[in-house]
């Protein structure tokens, strides 16, 4: 019996629902990881880049290139720049509410809309 990603994924989130909210922010770090992964790796293979040449244009050695693409680092916004510049992009922060739709920019109004702005940084 085969069953889709999809299915097991909807499992491993009721179960993390059932086992309370610890559970649920270590699913959702995961997440997070394995997203940041996916666009790094399709980011430098859009490039045409090896692990070993993106550290070499960025500074980054290329086992932390490495643990970054399998899910099993944290780095730094600095490292994340670093490869984001070395890619011909820019990193950009996004902080957001979960079950919600970010707010575009120019809706957020005020002395706390810098708060919606996605934060990019430049440089190492």
């Amino acid at each position: 019996m085969t069953r889709k990603f999809k299915d097991f994924m909807r499992e491993v989130e009721e179960e993390a629902q059932r086992e309370g909210p610890h559970a649920v922010a270590e699913l959702r770090a995961f997440d997070a990881h394995f997203k940041l992964a996916t666009e790094l790796i399709l980011l430098r293979k859009q490039c045409g880049f090896t692990q070993r040449q993106l550290s070499t244009k960025s500074g980054v050695q290329q086992a932390e290139i490495s643990r970054i693409e399998g899910g099993r680092a944290n780095p730094t916004v600095s490292t994340l720049s670093a490869l984001a510049s070395a890619l011909g992009g820019e990193l950009g922060i996004r902080i957001r509410a979960a079950n919600r739709r970010p707010r575009p920019v120019h809706a957020a109004r005020g002395r706390h809309a810098a708060q919606h702005r996605p934060v990019a940084t430049g440089g190492r």
